[in-house]
């Protein structure tokens, strides 16, 4: 289980019992600007979203993986429903879902890759439609709700909403089009100061929170494009499933471009046809590629987690796009697939075999060293409701409802007395702080102690 997986799991699990009023996730006690929500580097989107489920059922384990099968699902029915295909494209589809490979290999994890699976097909279903023909109402404010909610959770969407303004507006005048895409800028723009404003800084790597705070220079900026085009090329520091996604993507959006060029070249119209489905797959896949260049570290995973989700979505509207030549495109990337099959299954035995088999022994020690001596007080601020810890086992899930886990991996830059009241660290970490803890040991673990902060300000 990766440690962002605890922290989805339990954020959702603090939020549905305690609403906002539970403790803090952070790196090294750094909160968000806004301090209205407590949750962490990857924002209160998805976890609230997961976390609403979380109030009208029990939380169980398996929570996470149930509900991204349902969304998973739900999308599929929209796809099916409302993208007009016919039979066949409707097979084709199924042989493209079936086989493609990123959907696949997040759906039995915790982490928010399905939901921007399911968000992909929702928004290729609601494209093909509204590129078939002149969208109703419903369709268009459908798609710009379903887009502002999705910037909310990972602010990347943002490239599509422009997209979505002028494919919507595309038979209007001339005014309203630029009226129309004006309006997604500035929309897209607010997401993004939403979501900057409610996400906890992250002090690894190179993100778009930081280079749109205007923390880091143009040189940095150069400096990581430089480090993203290396790594690019770089196969060797990659998993192999990684590899053939980034093989697919590249593929995928130049055959796109060309069959777009070629199409345009006999004067097909853009706002109909097979140009203008091409024409906006193409154009999300590139623009997305290239922001993550740009401003983002493609640290392992990384790069698949972010654009498989628009490679399904290209992918998906490329199928839908009128004509056989686009289907090329598909047949493809669905060979691709079926013949790398090999490949996917022994990369998910090897990723994937602890999301069904581990040792629960370590979660009941800390479940057992937590009982009676951590628990979450609704009347205390969100500080005393929170739990610093230098490790990130599994077994955190433990931790009681309403407590929030914060990180610290260099206690040496923390200020101290650390706010958090309770903390779990192992001696190195202990030590690493600025100067001397006060601190009362309550219960020692295999990988550290667990202490109440005697300099906490809390009762």
């Amino acid at each position: 289980m990766l440690s962002d997986e605890v922290s989805y799991w339990h954020e959702a699990l603090t939020f549905a019992y305690t609403g906002l009023r539970g403790g803090y996730y952070t790196l090294e006690e750094v909160t968000n600007p806004s301090g209205f929500t407590p949750f962490g580097a990857h924002g209160p989107g998805f976890v609230m979203l997961y976390g609403l489920v979380a109030t009208m059922f029990e939380w169980h384990r398996h929570s996470v993986v149930v509900l991204n099968l349902v969304l998973i699902a739900a999308a599929v029915w929209v796809w099916t429903s409302y993208a007009q295909l016919s039979n066949a494209r409707l097979w084709l589809s199924a042989l493209l879902l079936g086989t493609f490979w990123q959907v696949v290999f997040w759906a039995p994890t915790g982490m928010q890759e399905s939901f921007h699976h399911a968000g992909a097909i929702v928004m290729a279903a609601l494209f093909a439609r509204a590129l078939a023909s002149p969208p109703r109402t419903w369709v268009t404010v459908t798609g710009s709700a379903a887009l502002c909610l999705l910037s909310f959770v990972r602010p990347t969407w943002i490239v599509l909403m422009p997209l979505w303004a002028l494919v919507t507006s595309r038979q209007a005048s001339r005014t309203r089009v630029v009226a129309a895409v004006a309006t997604s800028l500035v929309a897209g723009a607010v997401m993004l100061i939403a979501f900057n404003s409610s996400v906890a800084p992250y002090g690894r790597g190179f993100s778009f929170v930081e280079v749109f705070s205007l923390s880091v220079g143009a040189r940095s900026v150069f400096d990581n494009l430089m480090f993203n085009l290396h790594r690019t090329i770089t196969f060797s520091e990659y998993d192999d499933l990684e590899i053939l996604h980034r093989v697919q993507y590249w593929s995928v959006l130049l055959a796109a471009i060309v069959l777009w060029m070629v199409l345009r070249w006999r004067r097909l119209d853009w706002r109909s046809g097979p140009a203008a489905h091409l024409a906006v797959a193409a154009t999300a896949m590139f623009t997305i590629l290239t922001l993550m260049l740009v401003l983002y570290s493609l640290t392992n995973w990384a790069e698949h987690r972010v654009l498989s989700a628009f490679l399904l979505f290209g992918a998906l509207l490329t199928l839908a796009a009128p004509g056989r030549a686009p289907l090329l495109i598909v047949a493809a990337l669905i060979v691709s697939n079926v013949a790398t099959a090999g490949t996917f299954r022994r990369v998910f035995e090897a990723k994937r075999q602890e999301q069904f088999i581990w040792d629960r022994r370590g979660l009941n020690e800390l479940q057992e060293a937590l009982t009676g001596r951590v628990v979450y007080r609704k009347d205390q601020s969100r500080w005393c409701n929170t739990l610093l810890t230098a490790q990130e086992p599994p077994h955190l899930i433990a931790v009681p409802a309403g407590i929030g886990i914060s990180i610290v991996r260099e206690p040496d830059q923390m200020a101290v007395p650390p706010r958090s009241h309770y903390l779990l660290l192992d001696a190195s970490a202990l030590e690493h702080f600025q100067r001397p803890l006060r601190v009362q040991p309550l219960a020692t673990l295999p990988y550290g102690t667990l202490y109440v902060n005697l300099e906490s300000d809390c009762d």
